[in-house]
């Protein structure tokens, strides 16, 4: 399981249901592990959170922060435009997430 679906990520990267779903599948564990590697903290498992439906949620901030990087990961060979800089939001988004992921670590170790 990764923080984004597949389908999250074409959203992200703004393409259609046609694009490579091969891609799509590396963007989406890159950025997994691109935030467990920066927090220390597994976000596609919250057992600690399940919904409604028995579904575990995954941190918001997570999804959004992943979503930041598959576009920083899409679009930084296209040359500078900095409607597409993202690096500003994925350090402030890491830095909350890492706070998250310090209380959760701290909560499952008690």
């Amino acid at each position: 399981m990764d923080i984004l679906t597949k389908e999250q990520v074409a959203e992200a990267i703004y393409v259609d249901a046609d694009f490579s779903p091969v891609t799509l599948e590396r963007y989406a564990k890159s950025a997994s592990s691109f935030l467990k590697q920066k927090t220390g903290y597994d976000f596609t498992k919250r057992p600690d959170q399940v919904n409604d439906l028995g579904l575990t949620d995954i941190e918001p901030l997570a999804i959004e922060c992943a979503m930041m990087y598959v576009r920083q990961l899409h679009f930084q060979g296209q040359g500078y435009n900095k409607e597409h800089d993202y690096a500003l939001g994925i350090s402030s988004l890491i830095t909350d997430l890492q706070v998250i992921a310090c209380k959760l670590l701290a909560t499952v170790e008690s």
